[in-house]
């Protein structure tokens, strides 16, 4: 199999996405140090970016305040009941922000998060709003060995 350029992972990554309602963040406890997933409802962005809601309370809200060093799965599981082969993968690694509402990329977020997910939206509008800025996304296809990885520059 080729190789995929950089534009076609993540255009293949953002089709997978959209086909997801939601996916599984890791964060890290901030009481612990442990390890710590929840399913959240997201909306990738075709630059690699996440955005996803929640409360203020919530124990990811309190890991990401603490350590905002986070990763994402979406994943397309319904497909290992039939074809695994057809079982693909992307694992956003990264660094979880929230986008606070007087932000200038606020409202612009919260009408893509609506794009795909109205009630996503609705709810994010009531809590938070985060946007993990990736480090590296890797997108893997149903049984291929090869992972393909999209590696970002860090703005510090």
């Amino acid at each position: 199999m080729n190789e995929l350029s950089e534009p076609e992972i993540l255009r293949e990554a953002c089709e997978l996405a959209a086909t997801q309602l939601g996916g599984t963040l890791a964060t890290v406890h901030s009481e612990d140090a442990t390890p710590y997933v929840t399913f959240v409802l997201f909306h990738l962005l075709d630059d690699g970016r996440l955005l996803f809601g929640s409360g203020g309370t919530p124990q990811h809200s309190r890991n990401i305040a603490a350590t905002p060093e986070v990763s994402f799965l979406i994943d397309n599981r319904a497909a290992v009941t039939g074809d695994w082969n057809t079982f693909d993968r992307v694992v956003i690694e990264g660094q979880a922000e929230v986008v606070a509402r007087d932000d200038p990329r606020y409202e612009g977020f919260i009408d893509s998060m609506a794009s795909k997910n109205e009630t996503a939206a609705f709810f994010t509008k009531r809590g938070n709003l985060f946007c993990i800025r990736p480090r590296r996304l890797i997108l893997m296809k149903g049984l291929q060995p090869q992972r393909h990885v999209v590696d970002f520059e860090r703005d510090e």
